[in-house]
């Protein structure tokens, strides 16, 4: 009897008193990532069945578009309520929010009409902000700063391994099937596999460890014997007083208006690639690929060298600066002949450079979190991604207004190289050192001065 109420416990209480073991620590990162993916996933599948439902149940094209714009707004409000896994943890809420997304997925396959269909694609959208944002957390919770940067490169491929595995499943079964309903179901189910995988495999840091900055794993047992000294309740006091600063703003603004101009190439790329350079359809879906490809790969690996160098302005710097020189010398290919293999490159070196700085925003961003309040991270991050999705609101809107019927897109990539000129100045708000003899420096000696030096040397 003693050990079913233990394992009864065990599923609840899912909050370690220790860190746990690198293998342990790797698969609760590697669900965190699934968890993503899955939410991207769900959320994927509208655009990818879209023409089906416009034609069964008469959405159109434009409010087609106006339900996205509400499902970012209600993604970046919803965004806020991450901080509540600061207070009451981050694994239950997860595991709860992927059934709800995934029951709230079936329903969008029983609606019948326009309005009850965009009701319901509105409360996918609230639920998958609150969601998303609280994987970041967890990812941030299971990864010492000398391993955030890769830790982080892999979270964020989830959105574009979401989108990847939505056209693939709908490409492999919806003519086996033939009906966008059953989209949604295989979604459903997914989400529910993953849900329970996660309810019996996710775990999370007690409250006490994750208000400790960790630096590296051979630290975890000093961040143990501080977690018995924290006051967590004290810490955690006047929660937006404490993280609602200027330079939190600011850096996340920044990224946010660094980020219209991936958004942009995301969402109008395959068509323009059609329209203003000599390929098709296809072809253009090919180009897409390598852009996706290409920005996997830099997450992954810009995260594991800004880890080894300790540093994460640098690469922030140097990713912008690269963007904006490909994107001036794409705007001077516009109406001219261009092969297939030179745009490839073009591309490529779009997604690589996007990755590098969104990655290495993203680990010093959090880093900067850890330096206001560890225990606050959660909320950091909520209010990151309130004001991220509510200018990417103002970014589409701004887009339809400027691209109109398609004439204006010369404007807007300028538009967007002006975007990325903006960024640059808020790369500063962030924490870090420039140099990397300076952030080892100063490491060495903060864990040498804990009795760790010798270990890391």
């Amino acid at each position: 009897m003693s050990s079913l109420q233990s394992s009864r416990r065990s599923f609840w209480q899912r909050s370690l008193e220790h860190y746990p073991s690198n293998n342990m620590r790797i698969w609760y990162l590697f669900l965190a990532v699934i968890a993503t993916i899955v939410l991207y996933y769900q959320y994927f599948v509208l655009p990818s069945v879209v023409p089906l439902v416009m034609q069964n149940i008469g959405l159109s094209l434009p409010l087609f578009g106006l339900a996205n714009i509400i499902i970012t707004i209600l993604g970046g409000v919803s965004a806020l309520f991450a901080g509540l896994s600061d207070r009451f943890g981050r694994a239950n809420l997860i595991v709860f929010g992927l059934v709800l997304s995934s029951l709230i997925t079936f329903v969008i396959a029983l609606t019948t009409s326009v309005p009850a269909f965009l009701l319901v694609n509105w409360v996918l959208g609230f639920v998958e902000g609150v969601i998303f944002t609280i994987t970041s957390a967890l990812v941030r919770d299971f990864s010492p700063r000398m391993g955030r940067g890769l830790a982080m490169g892999f979270w964020t491929i989830g959105p574009t391994v979401g989108q990847v595995v939505a056209t693939f499943v709908t490409s492999q079964t919806l003519h086996t099937f033939g009906t966008w309903q059953s989209q949604f179901v295989i979604a459903g189910i997914t989400g529910l596999v993953v849900a329970l995988i996660c309810f019996f495999g996710l775990r999370e840091l007690s409250p006490e460890l994750r208000g400790q900055v960790i630096t590296t794993l051979e630290e975890t047992k000093l961040a143990e014997e501080r977690a018995q000294n924290t006051n967590v309740a004290e810490a955690m006091k006047h929660p937006w007083r404490q993280m609602l600063r200027s330079r939190v703003l600011v850096a996340a603004l920044g990224i946010a208006i660094f980020m219209t101009f991936y958004f942009s190439a995301a969402l109008y790329f395959p068509t323009y690639l059609t329209k203003a350079f000599p390929f098709t359809l296809d072809g253009s879906n090919r180009l897409m690929s390598i852009f996706n490809i290409i920005d996997v790969i830099g997450g992954v690996l810009i995260g594991f060298l800004s880890d080894r160098f300790i540093v994460r302005k640098p690469f922030m710097l140097g990713g912008t600066l690269v963007l904006i020189l490909t994107v001036l010398f794409f705007i001077s290919r516009i109406g001219q002949p261009i092969s297939f293999v030179l745009m490839s490159v073009i591309l490529g070196i779009f997604g690589f450079t996007v990755a590098t700085v969104w990655v290495s925003w993203f680990a010093g961003f959090s880093e900067m979190l850890e330096d206001i309040n560890p225990s606050l991270v959660g909320t950091g991050l909520g209010i990151a991604g309130f004001v991220q999705r509510t200018t990417t609101t103002v970014a589409l809107l701004a887009l339809t207004l400027v691209v109109g019927n398609g004439q204006g897109f010369m404007t807007w990539w300028w538009v967007c190289i002006a975007c990325l000129v903006v960024f640059i100045p808020t790369i500063f708000v962030n924490a870090g050192f420039w140099s990397p003899a300076r952030a080892r420096a100063k490491q060495q000696a903060r864990l040498q001065a804990e009795g760790l030096g010798a270990r890391l040397a």
